[in-house]
This record gives structure tokens, sequence and C-alpha cells, in this order.
């Protein structure tokens, strides 16, 4: 059991907050391991910016991704990440642009008990790369899959609903690259995931903009 390996040495581990891609354990590395749970005092939005890097689209700046806000009366689904403490500059790396901050898990409500004693952190966008996503920093739908597939297989359906009510910002523009992804962690859809996914944004007002190759 994952969690005997905590109380056995707490000072080796960290946690953190998962409230995007970082749901999908396909996404992370395979000795992190979650506990899926409701946050409160955050809000999740669109609207955190990063470059393309090396996979650039002409005629666009960079993409948008996931990030939360405070708000003292919402609450955020997610999976509480306990990993290695050698592992965390590799998470930090992957969240750039975000700030990572101390995490009060009096907030964090699941049906598990956590262990005492490990740092706990979430990653919130920097102010400067905080902005709704547009054209020129359209969502990627590889990176869509990657969340709503986490969401699905932690929560189920209605949990997967829920993170789409509990998200604002959905009439974003999406660059279709499901089939070949620019997102670096992708994912792989069954033909039930994608009509689904595709079937709910299109309920919420997402924009499909096509991939230039």
């Amino acid at each position: 059991m994952p969690i005997k390996k905590i109380l056995d040495n707490p000072d080796q581990w960290v946690a953190y907050f998962g409230y995007g891609s970082l749901v999908n354990d396909r996404t992370r590395n395979l000795e992190s391991f979650g506990l899926s749970g409701r946050l409160k005092g955050f809000r999740r939005q669109w609207r955190m910016r990063s470059g393309y890097g090396d996979t650039g689209q002409p005629g666009n700046e960079g993409v948008t991704a996931l990030s939360v806000d405070r708000d003292d009366n919402a609450y955020c689904d997610g999976l509480l990440v306990f990993d290695h403490k050698d592992h965390l500059p590799q998470v930090d790396k992957r969240e750039a642009n975000y700030d990572r901050l101390s995490l009060d898990l009096a907030d964090f409500d699941c049906n598990f008990d956590i262990p005492a004693g490990v740092e706990a952190y979430i990653y919130i966008g920097q102010p400067h790369y905080t902005h709704w996503a547009e054209g020129a920093f359209p969502v990627l739908q590889s990176y869509i899959d990657a969340v709503m597939q986490g969401f699905l297989d932690k929560f189920g359906h209605a949990g997967l609903e829920r993170f789409i009510s509990e998200t604002d910002g959905w009439r974003v523009p999406i660059l279709q690259d499901r089939h070949n992804p620019i997102y670096p962690r992708p994912v792989l859809l069954n033909a039930s995931e994608e009509q689904l996914f595709d079937q709910l944004l299109q309920k919420v007002g997402g924009q499909p903009v096509a991939l230039v190759t």
C-alpha cells in the first residue's frame, strides 16, 4: 500500500494538489500516486498562458492551460498527489510559470487518512501569465483530453460534469491536435471517450480551431 511507504519515511515525500492534467495518472511519473478529494477555497479557470517552445504553430503565440484563483466560497475537485521529494524539481519544471505555494490540508476533504508530516503545495499561475484564452493562445485538444480522461477515471461521469461546471472560461478556441498532439504528455482515448469529450465541449461552447501542419 503506497500510504505505508509514506508513513515509514514521511520526510522523503511531498504532496501537491493536481486540478488539471496532474489528475491523470498517465501524465505523471510512475512512482507518484494520488488521493481523490475536494479542495475548498479555489476556483479553476482557463487562464494560464505559456509558449509553444519548439513545437510552435504559425500565427499563434502560445497556448492556454488551467490555473486556479483563490475564492473562499469555491470548491475544486482534484488529486492530492504524493511523490518522492527529490522529484519536486522535475514537477516545478513541468509547472513552469506557476508559483508553488504551501497548501493547508485542512481544506482538503477526502475519504482517506492523510499521512501527517508531509509538505503540501498547490501550483497557481503567476500573474504575468494569467490571462483568458483567445485566438493567439488557444487550448490544446490533446491537453483537454488528458484532463478529462483523468477526471473521468477518478471521479466518474458525474465528476467530469462537475469539473466542467466548476471551471470558468469554457468558450475558448480549441486547437484540434488530438491526432498530432502538441501537448508533451498526450494520452490515448478510446472511441467512447472521444465521443463523450467532444459532446461535452460542444455543449459548453468550445470553438474548434483547425491544426495547421
